[in-house]
C-alpha cells in the first residue's frame, strides 16, 4: 500500500503585521519656500554664456577617450579568457586521482570511485571471479558476491553448491553451505515454495539486490573486511501472490581471504538499513513485476 501523501507540502504561511503609509488626504499648512535663482541656469537674466568655439574641440576629446577605454576594456577580456581557458584545460588534463584527492579533502572522505568490468579477470557459472589483490579487488569481490547471495537462484540446492564452489573459500565452504541451506528452508516455507525451490503455479519467486556502496573496513593483505550498503527486492510475483514483492534495505558486512590467487568469502554479517524514505511511489500490480522480471536480465556487477 502507498503512504498518504502529505497535504501540507507548497502552503504558504503568513508572518508579521502589515504596515500601512500614513493617510492619505491628511490636512495640514502649505510653506512655499523661494529659492535662489540658480546663476547657470539658461533661464537666468546674469547666467554667464559658454563659448561655443570650446564644444567642438570637447567632444573630440572625449570621444578619444571613449575609444582607448573600450579598447583596453576588450583586450583585459581576451587575456582574462585566455588565462581561464588554460586554467581549464589544466583542470580537465589532471588524472581522476588528482580530482578524487581534492575531492576527499574538501569532504574530509574518500570518495567511491566506479570500478570497470575489467577489474575482474574470470567468470564462474556467471559470477565474476578472478580480482587483484587489492583494497578495490576485495571491494568488488565483496559487492559482486553480495548480489549473488541475494539471487532467486539461491532457493535451488543446485546454485549454492556452485556458488559456494565459485567464490568460498574451500575451507569454510561446508560451513558456508550449512548456513545456506537453514536459511533457505526457512525462504521456501515463508514463500509456500517447493522443497526444490519452485514457486506457487502462476507466482514468481523475485529476489535481486543492488550495492548502493561499499566500504573498506580493514586490510591486512590477506584478509579483508568489507561492509557493502545493499538494497534488496524480494517476494513473489503474480496476480494470486499473498506474498507481494517488497524491497528491504540492510548492510552486509563480508570478510575475505586472499586464497589460490583470487578474494574468497570466509563468512558475512548483516543488519537492517540505513533505509530512506519509502511509499513515494504507487507499487505495481503482481502481473507488471512478473513482466518486468522478465523482461530485465539482473546485474552481475556489483559498484
Amino acid at each position: 500500500m502507498s503512504r498518504p501523501r502529505r497535504t501540507d507540502r507548497g502552503s504558504t504561511v503568513e508572518a508579521g503585521p502589515t504596515r500601512r503609509g500614513p493617510a492619505a488626504g491628511a490636512s495640514g499648512a502649505r510653506t512655499r519656500i523661494k529659492l535662489p535663482v540658480d546663476p547657470y541656469s539658461p533661464y537666468a537674466e546674469d547666467a554667464p554664456r559658454r563659448s561655443r568655439r570650446l564644444r567642438g574641440p570637447l567632444i573630440i576629446v572625449g570621444v578619444v577617450v571613449v575609444l582607448f577605454a573600450v579598447i583596453a576594456l576588450v583586450n583585459q577580456n581576451d587575456h582574462g579568457s585566455s588565462a581561464g581557458k588554460s586554467t581549464a584545460d589544466a583542470s580537465s588534463a589532471a588524472s581522476p586521482a588528482t580530482h578524487a584527492a581534492a575531492g576527499a579533502g574538501a569532504t574530509g572522505s574518500a570518495l567511491t570511485n566506479a570500478y570497470s568490468s575489467s577489474l575482474a579477470s574470470g567468470n564462474a557459472d556467471g559470477i565474476p571471479i578472478g580480482y587483484p589483490h587489492t583494497g578495490n579487488g576485495s571491494e568488488a569481490a565483496a559487492a559482486n558476491y553480495v548480489v549473488a547471495f541475494n539471487s532467486a537462484e539461491m532457493v535451488y540446492s543446485w546454485y549454492r553448491v556452485e556458488l559456494l564452489n565459485a567464490i568460498a573459500d574451500p575451507a569454510d565452504a561446508s560451513t558456508l553451505r550449512a548456513q545456506l541451506d537453514g536459511s533457505y528452508a526457512k525462504v521456501d516455507s515463508a514463500y509456500n515454495l517447493s522443497s526444490s525451490g519452485a514457486a506457487p503455479a502462476g507466482d514468481t519467486f523475485v529476489e535481486r539486490a543492488a550495492p548502493v556502496g561499499v566500504s573498506l573496513v580493514s586490510d591486512n593483505g590477506n584478509t579483508a573486511v568489507v561492509s557493502v550498503w545493499v538494497v534488496t527486492v524480494q517476494g513473489l510475483a503474480g496476480s494470486t501472490s499473498q506474498n507481494p514483492v517488497s524491497e528491504f534495505w540492510s548492510t552486509v558486512t563480508v570478510t575475505l581471504d586472499w586464497t589460490r590467487g583470487d578474494w574468497k568469502w570466509v563468512n558475512f554479517t548483516d543488519s537492517d538499513g540505513p533505509a530512506p524514505l519509502g511509499g513515494l511511489q504507487t507499487p505495481a500490480a503482481g502481473p507488471t513485476l512478473q513482466a518486468a522480471v522478465s523482461k530485465y536480465g539482473g546485474l552481475t556487477y556489483g559498484r
